[in-house]
């Protein structure tokens, strides 16, 4: 399961309902109320307005929206490798932020709503799709309208019916890797006040703490996984 999928998900909820007809606007044949961006091996990160971007899971979700999904992958995704592992870190950069309330707004750089995610996700890997659309103003629809032309996505959605019957049959490693996933960013995210206070004492210090902290700085910006709420990235 190649990182880079796109799941649309139609919601049950009378919020759901609404996002929908709010977006026939945009395309008549809209039905999904919400998307998410595959990190590999059935874990997903969206955003959502209570708990802003995170991780799920392919058989949380397909619970909560009644087995009601699809799943598109943009055509120039063709097996693992460098373009995979970039869309993989570009949309786990955004992990932690809050949820964008501004629907097509203009964007900002600590907030996103989900299709919003999905489509930073996708400029921060350098891959154009929905025409080049700035991210906040995709809409669940525009993928809805990528999904029934077929252009640039390929339906995939019998792979994941696959890899959601081995999750029903076997949860706990999938359970298991997506928690841990989740405990390592926000681990990182809980620590990263704490390295700047001490790299800012040493920039204040002697002309040998200033060399370390210049150090300091380097090696944090070299680090291949960034996230937006890290200074250094």
């Amino acid at each position: 399961m190649l990182p880079g999928a796109i799941l649309l998900v139609t919601g049950s909820g009378k919020l759901s309902s609404s996002l929908v007809a709010m977006q026939k606007v945009i395309y008549s044949k809209a039905r999904s109320s919400h998307v998410e961006f595959c990190l590999g091996d059935g874990i997903f990160i969206h955003s959502t307005g209570d708990k802003g971007v995170h991780i799920t899971l392919l058989l949380d979700e397909d619970v909560a929206c009644k087995s009601r999904w699809r799943v598109i992958r943009h055509k120039s995704i063709t097996g693992a490798g460098l373009s995979t592992e970039k869309l993989q870190k570009a949309a786990m950069f955004f992990y932690a932020q809050d949820y964008n309330k501004v629907f097509m707004g203009s964007g900002n750089e600590k907030s996103s709503f989900c299709s919003e995610l999905v489509a930073k996700a996708y400029d921060r890997a350098r891959i154009k799709i929905v025409s080049g659309k700035a991210p906040s103003k995709v809409t669940p629809a525009h993928f809805n309208l990528e999904a029934d032309n077929l252009e640039d996505w390929s339906d995939v959605t019998d792979e994941y019916m696959t890899i959601l019957t081995d999750m029903k049959e076997n949860e706990f490693p999938y359970r298991f890797a997506a928690t841990t996933l989740s405990a390592a960013m926000n681990r990182r995210k809980v620590h990263e006040p704490f390295r700047q206070k001490i790299i800012e004492h040493y920039e204040n210090g002697s002309l040998k703490n200033k060399e370390l902290a210049k150090e300091m700085r380097e090696m944090l910006a070299d680090r291949e996984l960034k996230f937006w709420h890290e200074k250094d990235s």
